[in-house]
């Protein structure tokens, strides 16, 4: 049975070309992604499939990516699948397997079609593909035999990495307060620990409530808070907590950071304390536009932008038109995707699979992705650009009102301990 992460030293690639197969599918109604999917299933003179038809995939985007000059990184073509099926029914179908068919499935043919061409290819698995697959290794475990050599990474370590980079470009100093959401999911899990690099004064970790008479969610938050205090440093005093309901779980703990890291839930205003900043990094977001976030700084995270001579095609095109913008900007794309690539980019050979990611897997693409000219999105909410010094003055603002009227946090935060 394959779990975790494998890495071994890049194969030698003589005579071959690097490429990138990236499965993904539909995210919602209304997004730019959807409207560009629409687009491509025209142009091929396809439709949506209809109620009990099997979805199939498309080939939704193909761009060369090349590395700046002296990085040590080869070019990479990359090949963008969509299985076209709106994230809600995508997850539904997650449960019974069907799902996991339909990624399986365009990722054979790919790997396939790369030997056939004498390619190397490196798989990512990208949104609720890695629900399907259990992040690649039921894919390993089932299908991988007798298939010529592949990498694949689910990438959730480039997401977590480009979240930690934000937070820093936002202007968080040691001792802020910091909440994630969905501290159980796989992102969640290694964004609880490595975000404590950045010397945070307390960590909440928020996780599902228990029904009546169950305590099996809060006893993983607790073998995970364990985990986030062994990685405190030594002589570093950081407060580990947990909480199970999302909706007073800010307040309680007075977080002025909250990172969302949770798919298929939403957030609500309420549910943050006033001048906290919210990195949702979930697709589909979990924060909606609404009037009461006043107050309240909410950023769209967890994807990279390219330098522009990296990606000289931007991202290929669409019924005859380029592509340079999927929804989040121009020349931005999610965070897997942008590690798939990387990987890809550095010759590097191996799998990352299964939803315990070691923190070495995010120290990598915080080491590769400047080489790739990848960094952090700019900063964008609900939309609308911002700048990141207006993002830093949020911050000290905040901060500097927090300390002005410091009130301690509630005391029903549950099963609180000090890592020291």
């Amino acid at each position: 049975m394959w779990d975790g992460s494998s890495t071994s030293p890049a194969r030698s690639t003589a005579g071959n070309y690097r490429r990138v197969a990236f499965v993904a599918h539909a995210l919602l109604p209304g997004y730019l992604s959807t409207d560009l999917i629409d687009a491509r299933l025209k142009e091929l003179g396809q439709n949506w499939p209809g109620q009990g038809e099997s979805p199939g995939f498309i080939k939704w985007l193909q761009f060369p990516v090349v590395p700046p000059s002296g990085s040590g990184l080869v070019p990479v073509r990359v090949d963008f699948y969509i299985v076209p099926v709106l994230a809600p029914d995508f997850l539904g179908a997650s449960k019974d397997g069907r799902a996991y068919q339909w990624s399986s499935r365009v990722a054979l043919a790919a790997i396939r079609g790369a030997d056939s061409e004498g390619a190397s290819l490196t798989v990512g698995w990208g949104a609720m593909t890695k629900v399907a697959t259990s992040h690649g290794r039921d894919f390993l475990n089932k299908d991988a035999e007798g298939l010529p050599p592949f990498s694949s990474t689910h990438g959730d370590s480039g997401t977590a990495a480009l979240v930690l980079e934000t937070v820093r470009l936002a202007g968080f100093q040691p001792g802020f307060r910091v909440a994630i959401i969905g501290a159980n999911g796989a992102i969640g899990d290694v964004v609880s620990r490595s975000i404590t690099a950045l010397r945070p004064e307390s960590i909440l970790l928020v996780g599902k409530g228990d029904r009546l008479g169950e305590t099996k969610n809060l006893s993983r938050l607790q073998e995970l808070q364990g985990r986030v205090e062994s990685c405190v440093q030594s002589g570093q005093r950081t407060q580990v907590h947990v909480h199970q309901d999302k909706t007073t779980a800010c307040h309680d703990h007075g977080s002025n950071l909250v990172i969302v890291a949770t798919t298929g839930m939403e957030l609500s205003p309420s549910d943050i304390p006033v001048g906290a900043v919210v990195l949702d990094m979930t697709t589909p977001a979990a924060c909606a536009p609404h009037p009461e976030w006043q107050g309240r700084l909410v950023l769209t995270s967890g994807c990279g932008e390219f330098e522009p001579a990296v990606v000289p095609r931007g991202f290929g095109q669409v019924a005859g038109q380029r592509v340079s913008d999927v929804g989040m900007g121009s020349r931005v794309i999610w965070g897997c995707t942008g590690e798939t690539i990387a990987r890809a980019a550095s010759e590097w050979w191996g799998h990352v699979s299964g939803a315990q990611i070691p923190l070495d897997e995010v120290e990598w693409c915080l080491k590769h992705f400047p080489r790739l000219g990848f960094h952090p999105q700019p900063a964008l909410s609900f939309g609308q650009p911002t700048t990141w010094s207006s993002v830093r003055e949020f911050v000290r603002t905040a901060t500097s009102m927090r300390g002005r009227s410091r009130v301690a946090p509630a005391t029903d935060v549950v099963f609180s301990r000090v890592a020291a």
